[in-house]
C-alpha cells in the first residue's frame, strides 16, 4: 500500500498554501497521505464524511480548494447530482477533482456527471489494487450557457 500512496501523491502538484477538500467514506489512509502532503507546502484540507449534506453545505466553502479528492462517496450517494453539485462549486476554476471508488462497481454515471459538471482531461489512473482512480480537470466555462 506504502507504493500505491507514492504514486497518488505525485498526482498533486505541490503550491504554497495548497488547498484540498477530502470527502472521505472509509479510506483513512488516504487523508492521512493528504495531511502529510499540505504540512510542509503550509497547505490546508478539510475533511469531511460525504453523508451529510448540511454539513458540506456549512463547511464546504466555494471556490476554495484546488484539489478535490473524493473516497467512496459519488456512487453510493442517494443524490449524485447534488453531491457533484457542493463538490464542484468548492473546487476553483483549473482545479481538479479525484475521485476514488471500489473496483467492483460501474464508473459510467461518475464520467457521466464529470462531463455534465464541466470536467475535461478525464483520465483513469491504475494505482491501487483495489480501487479505480478517476481524476478530471475543472474547466473554465466563461460565456457559456
Amino acid at each position: 500500500m506504502k507504493k500505491e500512496l507514492e504514486e497518488f501523491s505525485s498526482l498533486f502538484r505541490l503550491t504554497p498554501s495548497i488547498s484540498i477538500l477530502d470527502l472521505n467514506r472509509d479510506f483513512s489512509d488516504i487523508t492521512t497521505e493528504l495531511n502529510d502532503l499540505v504540512i510542509p507546502c503550509d497547505g490546508k484540507i478539510t475533511t469531511i464524511q460525504p453523508s451529510n449534506f448540511n454539513e458540506l453545505r456549512s463547511k464546504i466553502k466555494r471556490a476554495s480548494y484546488d484539489y478535490g479528492v473524493v473516497c467512496n462517496a459519488i456512487l453510493d450517494s442517494e443524490n449524485q447530482n447534488n453531491l457533484m453539485k457542493l463538490i464542484s462549486a468548492g473546487i476553483r476554476d483549473s482545479g481538479y477533482i479525484v475521485i476514488i471508488e471500489q473496483k467492483d462497481k460501474n464508473l459510467d454515471s461518475i464520467y457521466e456527471l464529470l462531463e455534465e459538471f464541466d470536467y475535461g482531461a478525464i483520465s483513469s489512473i491504475d494505482i491501487f489494487k483495489n480501487y479505480n482512480l478517476i481524476i478530471g480537470k475543472k474547466l473554465h466555462m466563461w460565456g457559456m450557457d
